[in-house]
């Protein structure tokens, strides 16, 4: 047979040809592509500039061998050619092009574009990058002078310009119509009308996409997220606002070193609902006491810094129902500063302040402070201020910076500049927005950013500079007396519907255009001041993290301050990056403290959020093939113990404190009795009680009330050892001794007696970092003949041998039994500060309670200790719960 023959594809005339580029560059630019479908042989050499630079001459080694006999003198001369050709090639190649301009620009700025696009490099580098495109033939495009090639793209150029041409056309005719091209008299936009005791109606951002906003509302900045961030889907909004989840770019790691190295890190917060409450200044305490404000502090002489409008308060709201007292949600309330009036009229003077919620517990809190008001007299009205006002929350050690390089503040008649913004302008320097006194608060009112845009950077002192030390302490310490505030102008009405009124972009573009390249616009008349507020917190007391700013602001002047935000060059290099709501989750799980709603299960919003990732997990659970995915009734975990404690995919708090279940766990609501059995479970949590750590602290005195049936308190989990907790992991509480051994288990169930003091051998000691054993391999034959001695001699091994996992799973002690259950994680993960595992976890109170009176002693080895395992695992891992 004869071997069959491979033609060439050249032969093959029905074969298509392709319209890539396939050629290389050819040596002279400036005849472009004329050379395209050229035959192989007739190809230019790739860059033969940079080809040649590289290329090292060699001399063949065979040279010098001649006739079997080697040439000394030959030999030795072609080594010290190569030798000199490798030192000049090194040389010339020092001095050469190593990368392309595309290539040196950080991964953050990089383009897909920047290949084939000199345009979408920074102006540093874009004669490189031109030259370059130029020398390899880069083929370039250019959307506006491209001329359609084929017959039906003309046709379609064609159809476009007609519509055009009719769509004018037709505009035309309507406004003559209408008569609006005749000489009519102007007037003022409407102002938006709030109403009073009743929700708003949400605003729409891009009047353009109005259809898309039907279920949802669109942050001010929302076109500037969608194209870098993930959002929310479409049809699956977040407590309806479309919300951007995470950056497109990595950010994890940026994110840790911007909370505890360098940099600033900013998220449009426009989501948080604002609540506006009005009127007598008894009436408004009276409400305030009822939403839980009932320190004594709050309302003597001490906090009459908070009551003046001087400072803002953070804490947690709670309402009263049938079963005691529930925890809506953290918030933050704002006093607004009331004018010097005489004495007999300030007892009828009317005092505002603002409420700053979380949006999950919005419509909670305003029907709350509703039917509060309805009770007083006189009665104080009720304002729903969503989407009157956004905020922008900047966090890290460049944060001061990036707001001082941005805000502006707005001169006021005769030159002088409002008390507030004179000592905003002296906080340069300052790392920490947290050093500042607790509850920090600044009110005036700025310029708009885009009159300075691109933002210049900020003079800062030098760190060596002692003087400039000693002045911010001053600042900051000023900030703490007491001093005679006006009102804020965020909380007029008519001055937030004037800053709204911006100068459109090309109104400033013109004004830019008149004067020379680089010149500032100064504030005219038609550029109206934009009032705001701004907020530094702190965090936990023993958290080293860096404080955070929150500027509240009118709701459609988020977005110009955001542009200049954005692109503000920090000293320590870069720009600001901004967040979404992984990267606030991050945040907050480093700095140690519980994120809500998903850390508070205890409150109607916490509740919510975990009945909406029950679904998540089980869906993602679901949709994997049986043989990947976890067997949760198979799962072994020693002893005989069969199946997992609960249901897998949930922190199943109903079997934690005893609550009837609509449903059995391993089944799901089916179509059908989706909502009846919804409806059932969230009736089943909502006996669920949140406690805060000073509530529980009550209970612990032996004559205080007893705790509420179905409790729950938020605990910090930290791993002792190896082991990373993840969401819904089991929490568990060492067994007790004398339980174990009185203990009525199966002989196949039974857990070892000494389990207790297995898992505090765990524990590691200060100092004493355990390491792992190595076993040597090349024993020597003394060794290994003791070994065997001792093996032979030694008692005999169990006949027959215990079942497997009976005692240990791989030399991990068991976990314990179902019993000793106290809690689960609601958030968990590596923590970058601290470099091992830590969670977040919702405890029951009355086991906490019982733990607390065993370990009476708080030093104690076995004190706090507790067991985390991880659902669908049967390995747990030694922690110390604290609470918080």
């Amino acid at each position: 047979m004869s071997a069959p023959t491979n033609k060439p594809t050249s032969e093959n005339p029905a074969q298509p040809k392709s319209t890539k580029r396939k050629d290389p560059p050819q040596q002279n630019a400036r005849f472009g592509n004329s050379n395209r479908g050229s035959e192989p042989g007739n190809r230019a050499p790739k860059r033969p500039k940079v080809h040649e630079v590289r290329s090292i001459a060699a001399q063949k080694s065979h040279a010098a061998l001649k006739d079997g006999e080697l040439n000394v003198q030959s030999f030795v001369g072609s080594l010290s050619f190569e030798i000199n050709a490798l030192d000049e090639s090194m040389r010339r190649t020092r001095t050469s092009q190593t990368s392309r301009a595309f290539q040196r620009v950080p991964f953050r700025m990089r383009r897909r574009a920047a290949a084939h696009n000199y345009k979408k490099v920074p102006r540093r580098l874009r004669r490189r990058a031109k030259r370059e495109m130029a020398e390899d033939n880069t083929p370039t495009v250019n959307s506006r002078t491209r001329k359609p090639k084929s017959t039906r793209a003309r046709l379609r150029a064609e159809t476009a310009r007609r519509l055009e041409i009719l769509a004018k056309r037709k505009r035309l005719q309507k406004l003559k119509s209408s008569g609006a091209d005749k000489e009519t008299v102007s007037v003022r936009a409407a102002r938006p009308k709030i109403r009073r005791n009743v929700l708003n109606n949400p605003v729409i951002t891009a009047r353009k996409f109005r259809k898309r906003q039907l279920s949802k509302t669109w942050l001010p900045t929302h076109l500037w997220h969608a194209k870098r961030a993930r959002m929310t889907p479409p049809k699956e909004p977040l407590w309806r606002f479309a919300i951007p989840l995470t950056p497109t770019q990595k950010v994890y790691r940026p994110t840790h070193r911007i909370q505890w190295e360098k940099g600033a890190m900013a998220w449009d917060m426009s989501y948080m609902s604002t609540i506006g409450l009005s009127g007598a200044q008894n009436s408004i305490q009276n409400v305030l006491k009822s939403l839980g404000l009932t320190q004594e502090a709050l309302w003597n002489d001490k906090a009459k810094r908070w009551r003046s409008g001087a400072m803002h308060w953070t804490g947690t709201l709670s309402r009263k129902s049938k079963d005691g007292i529930r925890i809506i949600g953290p918030a933050t309330i704002i006093w607004n500063p009331e004018e010097k009036v005489d004495d007999a009229e300030q007892r009828k003077q009317s005092r505002q302040l603002y409420i700053r919620i979380h949006p999950s517990a919005f419509l909670e809190t305003f029907n709350e402070v509703l039917r509060l008001a309805k009770g007083r007299n006189p009665r104080p009205y009720v304002e729903d201020l969503r989407f009157e006002i956004g905020s922008i929350d900047i966090t890290g050690p460049d944060s001061t910076e990036a707001i001082l390089g941005v805000l502006k503040p707005y001169l006021l008649k005769g030159g002088s500049k409002d008390p507030h913004a004179s000592k905003f302008e002296l906080l340069a320097g300052l790392k920490d927005p947290g050093a500042l006194p607790l509850g920090c608060l600044l009110a005036f009112s700025v310029s708009d950013p885009r009159l300075r845009y691109p933002p210049r950077p900020v003079a800062l002192p030098k760190p060596t500079d002692q003087n400039a030390q000693v002045a911010l302490l001053e600042v900051i310490s000023s900030l703490r007396k007491e001093e005679t505030t006006k009102p804020y102008q965020l909380f007029d009405r008519n001055e937030r519907f004037k800053a709204s009124r911006l100068p459109s972009q090309r109104s400033l573009n013109r004004r830019r255009g008149k004067g020379a390249p680089g010149t500032l616009l100064e504030p005219t008349m038609v550029d109206p001041p934009i009032p705001i507020i701004l907020l530094a917190s702190r965090h936990s007391v023993d958290s080293q993290s860096s404080g955070t700013w929150t500027v509240m602001l009118p709701w459609k002047c988020v977005l110009p301050i955001w542009y200049s935000l954005m692109h503000y060059p920090l000293s320590t290099g870069g720009n600001p990056w901004f967040g979404g709501l992984d990267e606030i989750r991050h945040v907050t799980f480093e700095r140690r403290l519980p994120w809500f709603p998903g850390d508070f299960p205890g409150t109607h919003a916490g509740i919510t959020w975990e009945l909406e990732e029950r679904k998540v997990r089980h869906k993602a659970w679901d949709r994997m093939p049986k043989g990947k995915r976890v067997n949760w009734e198979s799962l072994d975990l020693g002893a005989g113990r069969k199946g997992e404690v609960g249901v897998g995919w949930a922190c199943d708090y109903e079997k934690l404190l005893g609550l009837e279940k609509a449903d059995r766990p391993d089944e799901m609501p089916t179509a059908a009795s989706e909502t009846e059995k919804q409806a059932a479970l969230v009736n089943a949590l909502e006996g669920i009680t949140q406690l805060s750590k000073s509530t529980f602290a009550i209970y612990q005195s032996p004559t205080s009330e007893p705790l509420p049936p179905a409790s729950l308190v938020t605990a910090n989990i930290q791993i002792l050892g190896r082991g990373v907790p993840t969401t819904c992991a089991r929490i568990y509480r060492l067994p007790d001794v004398k339980l174990i051994a009185t203990s009525t288990q199966t002989a196949a169930s039974k857990l070892p007696s000494n389990l207790h003091d297995q898992w505090l051998a765990r524990k590691p000691s200060k100092g004493n970092v355990q390491k792992k054993a190595v076993m040597k391999h090349d024993l020597d034959l003394e060794t290994r003949q003791q070994l065997l001695a001792q093996q032979l001699l030694g008692p005999p091994a169990q006949f027959p041998p215990p079942p497997p996992n009976s005692e240990n799973i791989n030399g991990h002690p068991l976990c314990p039994n179902e019993e000793d259950l106290i809690g689960f994680v609601t958030t968990g993960s590596f923590n970058l500060r601290d470099g091992r595992g830590d969670a977040i976890g919702s405890l029951s109170t009355a086991k906490v309670l019982e733990e607390l009176k065993r370990y009476k002693n708080q030093k104690d080895p076995a004190a706090r200790l507790c067991v985390v395992r991880n659902a669908g695992q049967n390995i747990g891992w030694l922690a110390k719960w604290e609470l918080i």
